[in-house]
């Protein structure tokens, strides 16, 4: 078959190209400036080549990190796209070392079996009732938090460096209770994380008169104390020991969010991996469907055993929990959500926080006031040594978003739904226009579509307390600020 005249053409122009092209040593030396340079690249999901400026390239390879990113102009809670390292991102829970540990009162920490609590990495017996350390759920490596907002897209990235053109918030190892709530030693008014069913350990408010029977408490979350008496409590383990914290509460919330690209933590458990390999889904309703006879059961006290979901080790599921009444009879089946090992990583029982609480304002708006030292001197409902931030419209309902500045997670928009935006509800109802107010976050046991990791509620008085308010114990093992430190470009 001939060719048509146009095709000789391109035939020789073909041809032509061949026979001039040069080997790489042939090419004009490059400067060393890279912010003008392009490299090509294969993308492995499209199967398509593409280009990269090679500034970004450089910082990728020397740097990798893992993002989500979503639309802010949409109000779905999945995320949109997942950008940089596809490998770091599949196995983001591992690089970090997510999972159970022991933790000493120096902040020494030994990692446990990934798939046995009740033993170490190396096959050696680990007790959890507090005579070999706090059982604590957290990271084993120090990470980097980056977030920014390009063209209507929010950006939400980890990395182990810093990410390079980017304001990055250092996350220092750290952990909380692996139960997502503490216990008290009621002997030396000391907060621990301890699977220990020693009267000692009874949790709630102390109904010793409940030993023994259906309504038993020991080994249970402690509740009812008041938050500067739970920081206290917490303190008395040693410098770096706090009860829950907003930066905790945050680091499990951004944890969450990129490793499952979704902000609604309460969508539906699934254990398949996405056509990418990634996580996906939720971890389910959690404790918070017991709208029924909690308060008939036992008055809204704790009834979920610290050892609950212990046997899932560090991986991630639902372990159904079965409350029975004094005929053995189910009242209610608790769906205990497990994060890599964290239990209860919301609802259940409320959370106090240790380094957070609000400021009324005259016109009913709430400012968030924050410890900028995990190591400082400073009293809840006592402004000074508190960093002020971001403002809490009056009123309250579902976030429709919210400040991730600071770590703070607070509440600015309200306006969405439980399946819309940040999918999790913010109570700023009680009219006060002075005053501090207590920060509770996650939810209680009742709560249901309301509850989740980035609720906040600022109604109760600094000095309240309750049987249904708990908190994890905390700790990091070294400072952890939080104002971001900017990170240069190549």
């Amino acid at each position: 078959m001939a060719f048509t005249e146009a095709e000789e053409t391109k035939l020789r122009a073909i041809i032509t190209a061949f026979d001039d092209g040069q080997q790489v040593d042939d090419l004009p030396r490059g400067t060393s400036d890279v912010s003008d340079k392009s490299i090509e690249v294969f993308n492995s999901k499209t199967g398509q080549s593409e280009q990269m400026p090679l500034k970004e390239a450089v910082n990728m390879a020397n740097a990798p990190y893992f993002e989500r990113v979503w639309n802010t102009a949409v109000s779905t809670p999945l995320a949109a796209a997942w950008g940089g390292s596809l490998s770091m991102g599949q196995n983001l829970p591992d690089i970090l070392k997510l999972g159970g540990y022991l933790v000493k009162n120096d902040h020494s920490r030994r990692k446990l079996d990934p798939t046995n609590h009740y033993r170490f990495e190396n096959g050696e017996t680990a007790k959890l009732d507090g005579s070999m350390g706090h059982y604590q759920w957290g990271w084993g490596v120090k990470w980097y938090f980056a977030k920014w907002l390009a063209g209507g897209l929010f950006h939400e990235a980890i990395s182990l460096s810093p990410i390079a053109g980017q304001y990055n918030y250092v996350i220092p190892v750290g952990s909380l209770s692996a139960h997502g709530f503490a216990s008290l030693e009621r002997s030396t008014s000391t907060l621990v994380s301890y699977i220990n069913d020693d009267p000692d350990y009874r949790g709630g408010d102390n109904q010793s008169s409940w030993d023994g029977t259906y309504r038993d408490l020991c080994g249970m979350a402690v509740t009812s104390m008041t938050c500067e008496a739970m920081r206290a409590a917490a303190r008395r383990n040693g410098t770096g020991w706090l009860c829950g914290t907003m930066r905790h509460s945050a680091a499990v919330k951004i944890l969450f969010e990129v490793i499952f690209g979704t902000r609604d933590i309460q969508a539906a458990y699934n254990a398949n991996r996405d056509s990418d390999g990634l996580y996906q889904g939720g971890l389910g309703s959690g404790v918070s469907t017991w709208n029924g006879n909690w308060n008939t059961y036992n008055g809204y006290r704790p009834f979920l055993p610290t050892s609950v979901g212990v046997e899932l080790g560090d991986s991630c599921g639902v372990v159904n929990y079965e409350v029975k009444d004094e005929s053995n009879n189910v009242v209610y089946t608790a769906p205990v959500p497990v994060f890599f090992g964290l239990k209860n990583a919301f609802a259940y029982l409320w959370r106090q926080q240790d380094d957070e609480f609000g400021k009324a304002n005259a016109d009913g708006t709430m400012t968030h006031l924050v410890a900028p030292s995990i190591y400082g001197t400073w009293t809840i409902g006592v402004e000074t040594g508190m960093v002020a931030y971001s403002t809490m419209p009056t009123g309250g309902g579902y976030i429709k978003s919210m400040s991730y500045d600071h770590l703070e997670m607070w509440p600015t928009e309200f306006g969405a739904t439980a399946s819309t935006w940040q999918c999790d509800y913010g109570w700023n109802t009680s009219g006060i226009t002075s005053f501090f107010r207590l920060v509770l976050r996650g939810c209680f046991a009742y709560h249901g579509a309301s509850a989740g990791s980035g609720d906040v509620h600022v109604n109760p008085a600094v000095t309240y307390s309750y049987v249904y308010i708990g908190s994890p114990l905390c700790e990091a093992e070294e400072e952890w600020p939080v104002e971001p430190t900017y990170a240069q470009a190549a």
